[in-house]
């Protein structure tokens, strides 16, 4: 699966990815399914299934001049709401250029065209104001704030929930 975009291609992720793959990862990926390759093949192993209801689709954001790793973008089944949510996760020196908005609006529309889903959903801390811009340049609807518990912290949040609605 591949989408291209004015900068990116974005795609699902391979073996020989796992190296740059790493540098993306928070310290809760790190450790979650006994460590980062483990993180790693289960994400690979997701795409057998492509399915966005009930699993997750993670794919990697490559610069398309350099083909350098520069984050993950992907939808799938969120762990507590058990509704399809758009995702994504950059590298640091890598944030501020508008490559998450470019990457999230062809995500977005790549799942309306290839699934039957009312709407995404995206969940944002409520203290992440980039993340959040990132939503509402994609045209995602700010809804409410809610705490949720999240699974693999074992720790509540407060988080904006917003949703994306296809256009009619």
């Amino acid at each position: 699966m591949e989408l291209l975009t004015s900068r990116l291609k974005i795609s699902t992720l391979k073996e020989i990815d796992f190296p740059e793959f790493e540098k993306t990862l928070n310290e809760v990926q790190r450790t979650c399914l006994g460590g980062s390759k483990n993180f790693f093949d289960w994400i690979i192993s997701q795409y057998n299934n492509m399915d966005i209801i009930n699993g997750l689709i993670s794919l990697g954001m490559f610069d398309k001049k350099t083909g350098e790793l520069l984050g993950t973008v992907g939808v799938g089944k969120h762990d507590d709401l058990h509704e399809p949510e758009i995702f994504y996760q950059l590298r640091p020196e890598f944030r501020g250029h508008g490559y998450v908005t470019e990457a999230v609006k062809a995500v977005t529309k790549w799942a309306f065209e290839n699934y039957e889903i009312p709407y995404l959903i995206g969940t944002v801390e409520v203290s992440n104001m980039k993340s959040q811009k990132v939503l509402e340049r994609c045209s995602y609807q700010f809804i409410d704030e809610r705490t949720l518990l999240v699974h693999a912290e074992g720790i509540q949040y407060r988080f904006k929930y917003y949703r994306f609605y296809p256009a009619k």
